[in-house]
């Protein structure tokens, strides 16, 4: 199989001239087989349709550049109410919301950091839990994701 990176550099090229964004791509071994889960938005939101459109298309991707050896499993969906966040476009797209980040090392004892994003440029986020406004380089997080207060 070739590398996380190639695949995700084809599929996000395919998918960006239709208007959608690859979010994220989690690989794992399902057997005998590679499960790989793609996570796939678009600006006016994810349909049950869009699902079918891009599963049909990122196998396509998949098959015509020979990404993948062997048998695989293929899901697309929308990446969610706790939506990853990898790349600075993210963290600035959901400025005033509620987010989670856990950092690589430990920041003042403390590896989990939850807050709303209020700043975001090309280098850094600043996320405020309400007392305290911490600043993160994106290279200093291992993981974030929106953690919005669902309400019932």
């Amino acid at each position: 199989m070739q590398n996380k990176n190639i695949i995700e550099t084809a599929v996000a090229a395919a998918l960006e001239t239709q208007g959608y964004e690859l979010v994220d791509l989690i690989i794992q071994n399902q057997g005998s087989k590679k499960l790989l889960q793609f996570f796939v938005d678009k600006e006016n939101g994810f349909t049950l349709a869009d699902c079918e459109l891009l599963t049909n298309k990122i196998d396509a991707v998949l098959t015509m550049e020979n990404l993948i050896d062997g048998a695989y499993i293929l899901e697309v969906s929308s990446p969610g109410l706790r939506r990853v966040l990898k790349k600075p476009a993210h963290f600035k797209k959901f400025i005033g919301e509620r987010a989670k980040i856990f950092t690589k090392e430990p920041i003042e004892n403390r590896g989990v950091f939850t807050g709303i994003i209020s700043e975001a440029d090309d280098g850094k986020t600043t996320l405020d839990d309400g007392t305290t406004k911490f600043v993160f380089k994106y290279t200093d997080i291992k993981k974030a994701n929106l953690d919005p207060v669902v309400e019932f």
